[in-house]
């Protein structure tokens, strides 16, 4: 399967210079990230501004973030550009909301109240979970171009073009890749994860391996720290508008589940479900585009990304599923089984509404017309799909998926 286009290649010999001379040394690295702060400074109208020193630390990990891609072996031109790009987003995030907090100090008394929020293994339909729950007129989700332009309410004018330039970012990612536009097909205006509101994820190892990060990030850094950061960045995109609950979503959050608890004591978790054996092969292939696209081909190995993402989903939902057996409030978990939600979507919905609360009437049964009618012709992500994959290329027998999930999970993923 050719996963690339012909442009990736030649934006790679072109891009290939930049990489060596900026990525060479630590010393190259720390020049890059501080050139990257002076102009989110400069753009955000920062420039005065003093970070306090938790926000400084996040600075600090932003900078050993980008180290972690410079230190990636098989780094090609395309993928260094894309760091520079993750890493500027998240810079220049930071120091808006900071600004916006300072200059409208009302914004942190925004109550996020009993926000929603979709997890699962990747490849169970979190998205389409998301959107459907996204859809009621009582609740809302975060619009990609709204996590790369956060703000206040915004003109007109501001809110066309802030579409249309994160439209032009997404459509890049089509010019490079032939099969990214069945994994994750997405639209600058519609509801996406909260993974862009996050400084760290295990699932920026989904991009690139980014050598040490993920240690890094389990044993050191405090997760808190980004789902305090969405809280602030919500509180900004709700301010003057009307009030409704939030649904986020990201698979990423199985690893996250006890921070989420503690800075959203009173959130609701969907949690999605789906054999594993299919997620893993799914997700895999999901992998080895996203490699393809950052790294140089002979840095590729299949058989790596399958025996790597076996072992931290495994680990992932055994932590995932720890969590939630300490937090024993009666309906906070709502389990969603992927077969009975694609099958029976009309007898399902309406009772998933029930059991998060939300209203449902003729209304809502036409915007889940709407939204199957989407995922069914490809709009979307997680329902029909034609996107192939298979274990067999990743090394993965079925019976090690069985193994590393075990029996318990898998008598929960069937059904």
């Amino acid at each position: 399967m050719q996963r690339t286009t012909r442009m990736l290649g030649v934006l790679n010999a072109l891009m290939e210079g930049q990489r060596r001379s900026e990525s060479g040394s630590d010393h190259k690295v720390d020049a890059v990230f501080d050139r990257m702060n002076a102009k989110a400074r400069k753009e955000t109208d920062t420039l005065g501004m003093e970070l306090t020193a938790p926000d400084a630390e996040i600075m600090e990990s932003l900078r050993f973030l980008l180290h972690c891609w410079a230190a990636t072996p098989g780094l090609s031109g395309v993928g260094w550009r894309s760091a520079k790009d993750m890493v500027a987003a998240r810079v220049a995030n930071l120091l808006t909301v900071r600004r916006l907090q300072a200059q409208h100090p009302q914004v942190r008394n925004e109550a996020i109240e009993r926000p929603i929020f979709v997890l699962g293994l990747p490849r169970t339909a979190t998205t389409l979970t998301q959107h459907i729950i996204a859809g009621s007129k009582a609740a809302r989700a975060p619009h990609l171009w709204e996590m790369y332009y956060l703000g206040l309410e915004s003109t007109p004018e501001e809110r066309a073009n802030h579409i249309r330039n994160t439209q032009k970012r997404l459509d890049m990612t089509l010019l490079l890749s032939k099969s990214w536009k069945t994994i994750h097909p997405t639209n600058a205006e519609w509801p996406e994860e909260d993974y862009w509101l996050k400084f760290h994820a295990t699932f920026h190892c989904t991009v690139a391996p980014l050598p040490g990060y993920l240690d890094w990030y389990r044993n050191e850094y405090d997760r808190d720290t980004d789902f305090r950061f969405v809280r602030d960045a919500l509180q900004i995109l709700q301010s003057g508008r009307p009030k409704q609950r939030w649904v986020l979503k990201h698979p990423g959050n199985i690893f996250n589940l006890d921070s989420i608890l503690r800075v959203f004591p009173d959130a609701q978790i969907v949690l999605t479900h789906r054999d594993p054996n299919t997620v893993m092969s799914s997700l895999c292939s999901m992998v080895e585009s996203l490699y393809s696209i950052h790294l140089k081909r002979s840095a590729v190995d299949p058989k790596e990304i399958g025996r790597e993402w076996l072992h931290q989903l495994a680990a992932g939902m055994e932590d995932c599923r720890k969590v939630r057996a300490a937090a024993t409030r009666p309906g906070r978990f709502i389990d969603v089984k992927y077969h009975s939600l694609t099958s029976s979507p009309h007898t399902y919905v309406p009772e998933l509404f029930h059991q998060l609360d939300l209203p449902w009437g003729p209304e809502d049964e036409s915007r889940l017309d709407e939204q199957l009618t989407r995922t069914g012709q490809g709009g979307g992500r997680d329902g029909v799909r034609r996107h192939e994959h298979s274990l067999l290329g990743y090394g993965i027998d079925p019976a090690e998926v069985d193994h590393a999930f075990g029996s318990d999970y898998m008598r929960i993923a069937a059904g």
